[in-house]
């Protein structure tokens, strides 16, 4: 993955958006749709992936139209 990809993760009860190296949260979210949304946009307006989670911290999707790759990964 390049660097700067944008991560759609759980974080207790409520879903983060944060940096591919995991230390920088960029935003947070009460649902994992709002987030995705927003990690989403933030993804295509930085040309760089967008990868979302489920709860037990695997890839659920990856959404890549930002760099024209498949949406779907598993």
């Amino acid at each position: 993955m390049a660097a700067g990809d944008i991560h759609t993760v759980p974080r207790g009860d409520r879903w983060a958006n944060i940096f591919e190296d995991g230390d920088r949260l960029i935003v947070s979210a009460g649902t994992k749709e709002t987030a995705a949304r927003m990690g989403r946009e933030l993804a295509r307006l930085r040309g760089v992936r967008h990868v979302v989670h489920d709860r037990e911290d695997r890839d659920d999707r990856v959404d890549a139209a930002a760099r024209g790759r498949d949406l779907v990964r598993g």
